[in-house]
């Protein structure tokens, strides 16, 4: 069977496939367009809010006199709160366990809050915060464990925030060795060991 193919049929299927290819590439960049400037304004107003809420500095001075933007407190403790359950370990500053200075030097040197190890040094840097002012990112310090020390020997985070019961994210040699973990400050255990609070930066 002989088909006759004729060739301004075919000529004109292939226009009508030109046509609809171009269609589809005109739709194409437009969505393209449309996208590219809708992420254009997301950038601008996250540069804008960036502006607004300041760029924080990276150290921490003996007057406790360093900037650090609310959402960076957030943070600091929002990922404190993440390694609960890490052991506890003698002298350790990583993941594989950690004491209680070791701990906070960890979280905040992680946030680019330089502070050294050892819970003493940690206690004489930062401004001192009476205890109705302590918030949220504050360090506790407490006196060691033994009965009559009156010399630094613990140090935790403030995960609570301003009118709550304060509460702190610390590790703990306690308990056989129990890691990081959350307790009350109004701990009877705890209580009686306050030393007192320190600001490792200001709110501006």
């Amino acid at each position: 069977m002989y088909m006759k193919i004729n060739m301004k049929d075919i000529l004109s299927v292939i226009m009508k496939l030109v046509q609809l290819k171009f269609f589809y590439f005109v739709i194409a960049v437009i969505l393209l367009v449309i996208i590219s400037n809708k992420f254009t304004e997301a950038q601008k107003e996250r540069h804008e809010m960036k502006k607004e809420t300041g760029t924080p500095l990276q150290k921490v001075s003996p007057r406790g006199d360093q900037w650090l933007v609310e959402t960076k407190v957030d943070s600091l403790v929002r990922y404190a709160k993440t390694l609960e359950g890490v052991p506890y370990r003698f002298a350790g500053k990583s993941l594989q366990g950690f004491d209680c200075s070791g701990f906070t030097f960890f979280v905040f040197n992680k946030f680019d809050i330089e502070i050294p190890a050892g819970s003493a040094n940690q206690y004489g840097l930062g401004a001192a915060i009476q205890e109705e002012e302590i918030e949220k990112g504050d360090l506790l310090f407490f006196r060691g464990p033994d009965q009559g020390d009156d010399q630094v020997g613990h140090v935790g985070i403030v995960i609570s925030t301003s009118g709550e019961e304060i509460e702190f994210i610390h590790s703990s040699s306690g308990g056989g060795g129990r890691g990081v973990t959350i307790n009350k400050l109004e701990h009877p255990h705890y209580r009686a060991r306050f030393l007192g609070a320190k600001r490792m930066y200001s709110r501006g």
